[in-house]
C-alpha cells in the first residue's frame, strides 16, 4: 500500500513516517513540495498511492497549486488527497473541497490526538482498499 506524504517540515515528516511505519504493508513516499510530488507521481511506473497526505503551506509549489495541477491530469486526479495542515482558514478549506479532496484536518498540537488522527486515516484507507 503506497502512501505519498507531501510535507516540507522535516520534523513533521519524521513523525508521520514513524506513525505510519506501524503498518507493515505501507510503502511511504515523501516529497518536500508539490512540484516534487508531481514529479514523483509522473515518474512512477508502479501503482498510484492509496492516498496522499498534503500540507498546504510549502515553498515552490504549495498544496493548493498541487491540487490544481493533479486534478488536470486524467491518470492522477483520482488519487484520494487528504489535506493535513496548520491552516484553519475557511477559504483554504473551501478551495480544497472544490478541488475534490477527501478530507481536511488541522495538525494537532496534542501528540496523542495527532497520532490518533493519522492512525484513523490509515485504518480507513486500508479497510476501504481490501478486496
Amino acid at each position: 500500500m503506497k502512501v505519498l506524504i507531501v510535507e516540507d517540515n522535516k520534523i513533521a515528516l519524521m513523525g508521520i513516517k514513524k506513525i505510519l511505519s506501524e503498518y507493515p504493508n505501507m510503502e511511504i513516499c515523501a516529497a518536500e513540495n508539490g512540484l516534487m510530488a508531481l514529479d514523483l507521481l509522473n515518474e512512477s511506473t508502479s501503482e498510484l498511492p492509496y492516498f496522499t497526505l498534503l500540507d498546504l503551506n510549502m515553498p515552490i509549489m504549495n498544496g493548493i497549486e498541487f491540487l490544481k495541477e493533479i486534478k488536470k491530469n486524467e491518470s492522477l486526479k483520482t488519487i484520494p488527497i487528504i489535506v493535513h495542515t496548520t491552516s484553519f482558514n475557511s477559504l483554504d478549506i473551501k478551495i480544497c473541497e472544490e478541488l475534490g479532496i477527501v478530507g481536511y484536518f488541522v495538525k494537532e498540537l496534542d501528540i496523542v490526538k495527532y497520532k490518533s488522527n493519522l492512525r484513523l486515516i490509515a485504518d480507513y484507507w486500508i479497510e476501504s482498499k481490501r478486496p
